[in-house]
């Protein structure tokens, strides 16, 4: 498959965890969005971009798509981190949500799960999760989801869900894809 570099946005470290593991097993390079912006990504043949989950978007996942429109013929794989639980049909759901038609054939998404912490937000987003914190304990405790009880939870102690363990499906892939490419 040629060279690869990871590329990563990441807002309170959970996707940076990630990226930092994903680079060590495959020995290259990792470099955040910012830093890629302005980095020449011509000699690379595989890129992996990883970014948490923002309302169901992918952080930094259209940047990085801007830059990629130079590289059509390069692979892509995404992986996105969140906190919520992985399920069987969320990969799918953010491949619909976030990868334009005309990469859908040869992009892949991965998700990972990572975790909550307040204190590592922004003012802004910080506000943004006390509103939602606010909605959810309106509601009756028996109508919280599993995910909105463990987001109540979080806000008092912060969680870290990240596990190595959890890329190996993405490393996998990546092998799959250069046997393909170097036959």
């Amino acid at each position: 498959m040629g060279k690869t570099i990871v590329i990563f946005k990441s807002k309170t470290g959970f996707t940076q965890k990630y990226a930092e593991w994903i680079g060590e097993e495959l020995q290259c390079e990792v470099m955040d969005l910012a830093s890629a912006k302005k980095h020449d990504l011509e000699p690379y043949d595989t890129f992996i971009y990883g970014g948490s989950l923002y309302a169901s978007g992918i952080l930094g996942l259209k940047e990085m798509m801007k830059k990629m429109d130079a590289y059509h013929e390069k692979n892509l794989i995404i992986f996105a981190v969140g906190a919520t639980p992985y399920t069987d049909t969320l990969e799918e759901e953010l491949a619909n949500k976030n990868i334009p038609q005309a990469r859908k054939h040869d992009t892949r998404i991965f998700y990972f799960r990572g975790g909550f912490n307040l204190e590592k937000l922004n003012m802004i987003d910080r506000k943004l999760m006390l509103m939602m914190k606010k909605i959810i304990s309106k509601k009756p405790e028996n109508q919280r989801t599993d995910d909105e009880i463990g987001l109540l939870e979080a806000f008092d102690q912060p969680v870290d869900f990240t596990n190595r363990d959890e890329i190996k499906r993405l490393l996998e892939y990546h092998q799959a894809c250069s046997r393909s490419t170097d036959a």
